[in-house]
């Protein structure tokens, strides 16, 4: 990316702003153009230097009683937020900072798919990725920066789709750009112009990039005095705070993502750990003309948990923006009962007063945006009144998971009163079969056995035999899908953090190691990787860690066995230092890089304590299942029935963590659970998950 001096890239973002700045600021402004007073570092489109990406100043508007909201388990340079350049009272320098992660999903009961999503940059123990990747939101007249962060092992690229930016930021691989390779960095930069619904994703190989999940929805916000609002919303849906030219209008706000997957490409990425056989089977075998979609997601999630995540929640009497996207590569018949939403916007575009029409039929080909005016209320025009409203696509097949009905991107316009405890909208009858995996396994019958004076147990009893007659008649069987049907890779991550050696109080020795890690490291058919891979050191000896990151990538050095757990993470290029204790018996201890997909593509290796050897069976291993842990909610996932804890140590299973996910048997313990609570749990060690948790009194 050619570079552009400060002065002229401050005076273009002035000159392309659209809003009304008053003469005094822009004053003040012009000299800091003029002076270089406060001016950031160049800008590099490229891998970074030593010492990392430049940063701007953190706009503080804590006098102003507002401060962008912290997202759980990021960096803290995630959202950036940088000067107030029009003195309007709000940031107009947005540095935002992305990175790329394999991630597993129950998408529906009891079916987990693999996605690659686009993610705020992460910290620590946990990760904030889940599809479809984050909703982003700027202000018109921003001077937006990006920074793609590539931890994936494949090549990628942003493209934002719609949206007014120089030829050289349009992320087109070996057309624009050399496509970002894995540990490098690449940042997009450009001033946002036109308000409206865009969306950004991944370019290269697209075919198969999109729509493993690289896509997200990219809204410019008009431009308004002090118009604060969070410039990240992990996910979609409803969106927690509105802009001020939204809140003009609108008291509430929805982000919807429309994906369709064809279920045996999610499945290529966990059939093999090297990343030439995944590519030959995702980019040379995998045949995208012939794909077949089986499961439809709308924001990541298909019927039921859509009832759950997606409610489009109303009250009679508001006005509702729906901003829609179709991130698929098929056409959807977008049908809202009981309801003719108005057309207001396409593609980002206003629709003069005269285009804008009510419907009960949307239709959106792929890649295409509406944003439509909800009006919820009772005036035999825009609303038949309240209730629980389905939402779907009318194409039928949609309304399945992988063929069994109801199921695919449904949802429901749902009024306040009709919203139930537990989060579901009331209904007429139970929905608590459709919650059962067995449902979209087949094996509970559609209808009540009871219509058939039978019951669930007897009801294959009524299937014909194939020689009655002319046999049965020829149709499309339903295919069992290729996904998994476990979360067995976070299971597994809990089993690997269980304590295996405690470090020596006091050491006897020391000992410096020199290591290097990132892409350079890498073995054939690996992408990252650590040099040397085995580490030796004697019992009770402080073991100096002199590691060079030679990635732009953030890498995060673990020792999970070991109590206290050792992990070391930081963004390279560079150097840094950090110590640890080793255990007074002979052991072999695994260490991994920690970041999402690192270990398996080749950041992996053993630090043996004096002669080695397999880690001792801790005395309550054969007869202890359940643990006892006390910590701090750090975030609480119902989606994934997941919580983030920072805890201390738990006697004889795992040490003192920051920022540990972990999985819980029953979504419905995480109610009334907030960030800040302190909070006791039990750990069952068989099922590697909390059994039950509550708070502390304090």
């Amino acid at each position: 990316m050619p570079q552009v001096s400060e002065a002229a890239r401050r005076t273009s973002s002035l000159r392309a702003r659209t809003i009304r700045a008053r003469r005094l600021p822009f004053l003040l402004t012009l000299a800091f153009v003029i002076f270089g007073l406060g001016a950031a570092p160049p800008v590099r489109g490229a891998k970074g230097s030593p010492g990392g990406e430049p940063t701007r100043p953190y706009w503080d508007a804590a006098e102003r009683n507002w401060k962008e909201p912290p997202i759980p388990c990021t960096s803290e340079r995630a959202v950036t937020l940088g000067r107030d350049l029009d003195g309007d009272g709000d940031p107009d320098e947005i540095d935002l900072h992305l990175e790329v992660v394999e991630v597993q999903e129950e998408v529906y009961p009891g079916k987990f798919e693999r996605f690659w999503v686009f993610a705020p940059e992460g910290a620590g123990m946990c990760s904030p990725a889940r599809v479809p990747s984050p909703t982003i939101r700027v202000e018109e007249g921003d001077h937006v920066r990006i920074f793609l962060h590539n931890t994936h092992y494949f090549p990628h690229t942003i493209h934002f789709h719609g949206t007014i930016h120089p030829n050289a930021m349009d992320g087109v691989p070996e057309i624009t750009q050399a496509p970002v390779l894995p540990g490098q960095t690449f940042v997009y930069e450009f001033t946002a112009r036109t308000p409206g619904t865009f969306w950004y994703h991944c370019h290269v190989q697209p075919d198969v990039h999109v729509l493993m999940g690289l896509a997200g929805m990219f809204i410019i916000e008009p431009n308004r005095p002090r118009n604060l609002f969070r410039h990240i919303v992990v996910g979609a849906g409803r969106i927690p705070d509105l802009a001020r030219g939204t809140a003009e209008r609108y008291q509430r706000e929805y982000s919807l993502v429309y994906m369709d997957i064809d279920d045996r490409l999610n499945a290529i990425p966990a059939t093999a750990d090297d990343p030439r056989e995944i590519e030959r089977r995702m980019h040379r075998e995998y045949d995208a003309t012939r794909r077949q979609p089986n499961i439809f997601l709308l924001n990541g999630r298909a019927f039921p948990f859509t009832l759950r995540d997606t409610p489009i929640e109303v009250s009679s009497g508001e006005r509702v923006l729906l901003r829609v996207l179709n991130a698929g590569a098929r056409m959807i018949n977008l049908h809202v009962h009981g309801h003719h939403p108005i057309i207001i916007a396409a593609d980002g575009y206003s629709l003069p007063p005269a285009a804008r029409v009510a419907r009960d039929v949307f239709t959106l080909g792929a890649a295409q945006r509406l944003d439509l005016e909800l009006r919820p209320g009772s005036d035999d025009r825009y609303a038949a009144g309240p209730g629980v409203w389905l939402v779907h696509d009318h194409t039928e097949q949609a309304t399945t998971n992988n063929g069994i009905n109801p199921g695919g991107d449904l949802t429901v316009v749902v009024y306040e009163s009709f919203k139930g405890q537990d989060g579901l909208p009331k209904v007429a009858t139970d929905l608590g079969r459709f919650f059962d995996p067995g449902y979209y396994r087949g094996q509970i019958p559609v209808f009540d056995p009871a219509i058939f004076h039978t019951t669930r147990e007897q009801y294959r009893e009524g299937r014909a035999p194939e020689t009655r007659g002319e046999g049965p008649p020829s149709y499309p069987l339903r295919k069992e899908t290729r996904g998994t049907t476990s979360p067995g890779d976070l299971q597994q991550e809990l089993a690997e953090h269980r304590i295996a050696a405690t470090s020596c109080a006091k050491p006897r020795s020391r000992r410096r190691v020199v290591m290097r890690e990132g892409t350079a490291e890498a073995q054939a058919g690996e992408v990252y990787g650590f040099e040397p891979r085995m580490i030796h050191a004697d019992r009770c000896e402080e073991v100096t860690v002199v590691l060079e990151n030679t990635d732009s990538v953030r890498h995060n050095l673990m020792i999970p066995g070991l109590d206290p757990t050792f992990t070391f993470e930081f963004r390279g290029p560079g150097v840094r230092t950090a110590r640890f204790v080793t255990p007074d018996e002979d052991v072999t201890l695994p260490f991994h890089c920690h970041v999402p997909g690192h270990e398996t593509m080749g950041m992996h290796g053993e630090l043996v304590v004096g002669q080695g050897g397999a880690p001792r069976e801790l005395a309550s291993d054969s007869a202890q299942h359940f643990y006892e842990g006390e910590g701090t909610v750090v975030s609480v996932d119902m989606r994934k029935s997941r919580i983030v804890v920072n805890h201390g140590e738990i006697p004889g299973f795992m040490a003192a963590m920051t920022n540990m996910s972990f999985l819980v048997t029953r979504p419905s313990l995480l109610e009334h659970l907030h960030a800040g609570e302190k909070v006791r749990f039990t750990i069952d060690a068989d099922q590697r998950a909390i059994v039950n948790i509550g708070k502390t009194p304090d």
